[in-house]
């Protein structure tokens, strides 16, 4: 038997999260093979304007705001599936495209693709015979070689209806649709939803909640294209919520994240006082952070992209942090508040009064923290990466992690943020090569600095590097340009826990300082085979020489070896390249 050729798959969605997952789900796994490409299409519709008012800055910042929302919307939506196209070998791209309409957007991409299906929403009730302009258009423009499939919300439908296969051809399709055999029309369950015309930011909301009904994978799916390409039809989903769970194995009483919350410009303005350079309070590679009090009482830190940053990847990187932080939910990494795209590009989290990790050890000597909180700030640094490495929806690789990126609330609990280099990345990968290397000296694993190889042992390394920090009190790479882990591994290879402490630290608890010391020096070994996981990192700082990884940990002749014989003079020597700043440290 011949199998077929890979195909793609054309989804127009707006810009509603819960009907954009109906689309992406059914495509996924109701229409999509092994190598077939699903293109996620959101499109602006430009409209008919005069010249001067194209040609206004505020006509071109509003649009230039459409574009960041759908961007950020679209990106957000597709974290969602990243394990679900992985196991189907099924590719999923992003577009946001450009027409005076949705429908002619639509039809224009289908056809450039060659796409052999496109799906759009609609409704479940037909009360009216009005027909939506982008469906009308839709029916009376798709081409003769793709199949056009309208996609209702099965929670609309009464529980007895669930489970059949068709029902009846609906008027909805025209006349001239009936007569061109080659396109056809199906409709699975979608429910109501707004046009495209109608739908607004703040109902794309991100959302920490479980793939829609219509993701579990159809019984007999080999012969559901052969349904659409012979009769049209309109198909009922045999879907239901509790399925899905089962199927995804996530927890049936999994919780949804909180909304995010869409801040106006105007918001933002007011609590900075019209983001006053007093109210500064972090400056990063390409952001700044203000200090903010809105009308309500509450304190927040707005992230700001830099306003004469005009770095495409930046922007990028931006929105990809954005897409990250609407996913993850734990109480060692940030949360996210909320976020504004007018004016630019702004992502808001709560305040933190303590500061940063990196200000708490290295700039307020006076006040230096303590060992019980510096042992409770190791302890959630590492049940955060723990979360992002194993327990959370989608694998994060953090990649920059370090003390300036680790914020301490009011009783010092710490979170991780700063999730702009990180990345998604299917369960089963054991490694990925990323160029170019980015993150910050001092941090970075040799295997990446050298090769642009990362994993979950990057992030490994980098931890053990800030536990050094939080032991000894000491930049990564000083005023002289020394390296901390350099410095501090004959120390640590001969178990001189006094020599490596603190001398701020005028009292400690030793055991739990030998467990730190042991478990920065694993997490700080050449090779990467020879680092902990974070979840053994967890074992060793609860248990120490009775953990299992410690009586098991061996280094092999091998690998020995294969340290000495390759060249990371550049990581652990003192020869710090001269165009490395130490501000950014």
């Amino acid at each position: 038997m011949i199998e077929s050729a890979p195909c793609k798959i054309l989804v127009g969605i707006a810009l509603d999260q819960e009907q954009s997952m109906e689309l992406l789900s059914c495509a996924i796994c109701n229409l999509a093979r092994p190598h077939d490409a699903i293109i996620a299409m959101h499109i602006l519709e430009t409209g008919k304007r005069r010249k001067d008012e194209r040609r206004s800055a505020k006509s071109i910042n509003r649009y230039q705001t459409r574009i960041r929302k759908a961007k950020s919307f679209v990106i957000s939506v597709m974290g969602e599936f990243a394990n679900l196209c992985r196991d189907k070998q099924v590719k999923l791209e992003a577009r946001v495209g450009f027409s005076s309409s949705a429908g002619k957007g639509l039809i224009e991409e289908a056809i450039n693709i060659s796409s052999k299906y496109l799906l759009i929403a609609t409704k479940s009730s037909h009360k009216s015979n009005r027909v939506p302009q982008t469906h009308k258009y839709c029916l009376d423009h798709t081409p003769t070689s793709c199949s056009l499939v309208l996609v209702q919300k099965s929670d609309q439908l009464p529980q007895q209806d669930l489970h059949s296969t068709t029902i009846d051809l609906e008027d909805l399709a025209t006349k001239k649709s009936e007569q061109q055999s080659p396109r056809n029309v199906m409709d699975l369950p979608e429910g109501e939803s707004t046009e495209e015309d109608s739908s607004s930011f703040e109902g794309s909301s991100l959302t920490e909640s479980p793939p829609s009904p219509i993701a579990r994978e159809l019984k007999g799916q080999s012969s559901f294209r052969k349904h659409i390409s012979s009769l049209k039809r309109i198909l009922r989903s045999p879907f239901e919520q509790n399925t899905i769970k089962q199927d995804l194995k996530l927890p049936i009483k999994e919780q949804p994240q909180t909304l995010l919350k869409c801040f106006s410009y105007e918001e933002l303005a007011n609590a900075t006082n019209n983001f006053n350079q007093d109210n500064i309070v972090g400056i990063g590679g390409y952001s700044e952070v203000y200090k903010g009090n809105l009308e309500s009482g509450e304190v927040i830190a707005i992230k700001k992209l830099a306003k004469d940053n005009k770095d495409q990847n930046k922007e990028k990187e931006f929105l990809m942090e954005l897409g990250i932080l609407g996913h993850i939910n734990h109480p060692n990494t940030a949360s996210l508040v909320g976020c504004c795209v007018e004016n630019g590009l702004y992502l808001i989290f709560n305040y933190y009064p303590n500061g940063t990790l990196s200000s708490a050890i290295h700039e307020n000597k006076e006040k230096h923290i303590e060992w019980p909180e510096r042992y409770k700030i190791a302890l959630g640094i590492a049940r955060g990466l723990h979360y992002l490495h194993t327990c959370c929806k989608h694998r994060i690789i953090h990649r920059d992690i370090k003390a300036s990126n680790v914020l301490l609330g009011p009783d010092f609990e710490p979170q991780i943020s700063d999730f702009g280099l990180a990345k998604w990345l299917p369960s089963q990968w054991t490694h990925h090569a990323v160029i170019p290397v980015e993150g910050t000296f001092g941090y970075l694993a040799p295997e990446y600095f050298m090769h642009g190889i990362v994993d979950e042992k990057t992030d490994v390394f980098a931890f053990g590097v800030l536990l050094l920090e939080i032991i000894t009190g000491r930049m990564p790479v000083d005023l002289d340009k020394r390296n901390l882990v350099l410095w501090a591994k004959p120390l640590m290879d001969s178990g001189d826990i006094c020599g490596l402490a603190d001398p701020d630290l005028d009292v400690y608890d030793f055991d739990q300082m030998h467990r730190l010391v042991l478990a920065a020096s694993y997490c700080v070994q050449q090779s990467s085979d020879s680092r902990p996981s974070m979840t053994e990192v967890l074992e060793v700082l609860q248990y120490g020489d009775e953990s299992n990884f410690t009586k098991s940990w061996r280094v092999s002749k091998f690998k020995q070896e294969e340290i000495e014989n390759d060249d990371y003079s550049m990581i652990f020597g003192y020869d710090v390249p001269s165009d490395i700043s130490l501000d950014d440290i």
